[in-house]
């Protein structure tokens, strides 16, 4: 797999991450649970973007926060990728 595809099944996770957190805070779950926590993490290691720190019982608001960090981590690299390509 190419850098650029790489990059992007990375955002394509991040993304559907995202989506799951959403979808939580919507039904109006305050708290990651297990089976919510599991699901994340299949994603994120799918992406090879394992979390340094569990997810199971923070809040969904302040996870949402963090993919977003990880999200805009992972655009700037890749913004700088296609950058030096050119």
């Amino acid at each position: 797999m190419s850098v650029n595809g790489a990059h992007k099944s990375r955002l394509a996770a991040l993304d559907l991450c995202l989506q799951l957190l959403e979808d939580a805070l919507a039904s109006g779950q305050v708290r990651v649970d297990a089976q919510l926590g599991s699901r994340l993490r299949l994603q994120l290691g799918q992406a090879g973007l394992i979390p340094d720190h569990r997810v199971e019982g923070r809040r969904t608001d302040r996870v949402l926060d963090d993919i977003f960090e990880l999200q805009a981590q992972l655009l700037g690299i890749y913004e700088e990728a296609e950058a030096t390509s050119v």
